[in-house]
């Protein structure tokens, strides 16, 4: 099973083995990692998968992973649960220095997590995609192709063209 230690999730890699370790945990994530994200707050993140040693003698991660981030609205900007479930297969080499290492042979697998996350973001989210909203306000209006209204200073070049096009 993973531990979690402050920010860190490891993997013991002296237990890991062809028949693996079970891994079945929860995360949550602080501030360090939402700052440059829309993701206003992530936590209880549930693990569960395992890690083992392949053929090849290279470590295997695979979870599944779910949870709800919370986002704000893309309309009225109100927060609101956003909830996710991926799958993450990773094939690791145990030298491998994109992912932390340490004398005690563990695994942090956050930045893993982390990054399969953030690709579960959307880039413009509703807390109700079907609710109707008000396109309009003090001073304003959005008016699409249906509703385009005529400046009442061009009425007249509008009247002539429409007169030369019966001609």
């Amino acid at each position: 099973m993973g531990s979690l230690v402050g920010d860190y999730m490891y993997i013991d890699l002296a237990k890991v083995d062809e028949k693996g370790i079970v891994i079945d945990s929860e995360v949550s994530f602080d501030e360090t990692y939402l700052k440059s994200t829309s993701i206003q707050r992530l936590e209880h993140v549930k693990i569960k998968g395992k890690a083992y040693y392949s053929i090849t003698n290279e470590i295997v991660f695979d979870c599944h992973v779910e949870g709800s981030f919370v986002l704000l609205d893309a309309m009225t900007l109100e927060p609101f649960d956003y909830p996710f479930k991926f799958e993450i297969s990773e094939v690791l080499s145990e030298n491998a220095t994109e992912f932390n290492t340490n004398e005690a042979k563990r695994l942090d697998i956050m930045d893993i997590l982390w990054q399969n996350i953030v690709l579960e973001v959307p880039i413009s989210a509703r807390k109700n995609p079907n609710e109707e909203f008000s396109m309009a306000g003090e001073g304003w209006e959005l008016i699409d192709e249906e509703r385009k209204k005529v400046d009442p200073r061009l009425a007249p070049l509008l009247e002539l063209l429409e007169k030369e096009g019966k001609e």
